[in-house]
């Protein structure tokens, strides 16, 4: 049950209608397996489908133009529609590429779950509010990927990481990406050796833990001390 597994949508369904709603909004799930995948080919003719809705799991989605790559990292609870946009760029040189990071469960809201769900629109409306919050947070990714220093770069990339996706307990907030290096040069748009460095000195100074199953970790006042790396001296551009 859709409703069950993301408790943003229950929220927005009248409680005396709640248990109706969960009946009604059953889906279809999907897998997709690590490695890269033709989103096209897969949902190129889905019209009147409200999309596909990320359960569990990451992938990137990667722009490229004349060797420059640009990187969207998509998790739960984000909407995806690649009928949508995906053939519709002009210039050839242009290219777009999907990659699984590790598994993913897609569920498939497909003209079937639309209709079920059809007297909710409450429901709807904040199944498609996905598209516009993926974009907000794109953009402050990518504000993120233009600061200068490489460390406080890096920290604040894992505060969006941690806002977005992370898990809160008692000794910090847990990322569940494990994410290499070289991945997080791509999606912060740095060098991978000056990322090494930067996580080497964020690990020393209590902003980042890599975890034995190669997750992450911040501090649970990460947002707070973030403003002191702003202001060192000391980091590389």
């Amino acid at each position: 049950m859709l409703l069950e597994v993301d408790r943003q949508l229950a929220a927005v369904v009248p409680k005396a209608e709640l248990e109706a709603a969960r009946d009604s909004a059953w889906v279809r799930l999907r897998v997709l397996e690590p490695g890269s995948w033709d989103a096209v080919a897969d949902y190129g003719d889905c019209s009147g489908w409200l999309g596909l809705l990320v359960v569990d799991g990451f992938v990137t989605r990667e722009m490229i133009c004349e060797q420059q790559k640009t990187i969207e990292l998509i998790g739960p609870g984000d909407l995806l529609r690649p009928w949508d946009h995906d053939s519709d760029y002009a210039l050839d040189i242009i290219q777009m590429r999907w990659r699984v990071l590790e598994p993913v469960q897609l569920a498939l809201l497909d003209r079937d779950f639309a209709r079920r769900i059809a007297r909710w629109p409450t429901l709807i409306a904040e199944i498609l509010s996905r598209i516009g919050r993926r974009n907000r947070w794109l953009a402050v990714r990518l504000t993120i990927s233009q600061l200068s220093r490489i460390n406080a770069r890096i920290a604040y990339f894992f505060w969006h990481l941690a806002e977005r996706w992370g898990h809160t307990t008692h000794d910090g907030i847990v990322v569940p990406l494990r994410l290499t290096h070289e991945q997080i040069a791509e999606l912060t748009g740095a060098a991978r050796p000056s990322v090494s460095v930067a996580l080497r000195r964020l690990r020393e100074q209590g902003f980042v833990e890599r975890m034995p199953d190669e997750s992450w970790r911040v501090p649970l006042d990460l947002p707070q001390r973030l403003e002191e790396l702003l202001r060192s001296s000391d980091d590389q551009a």
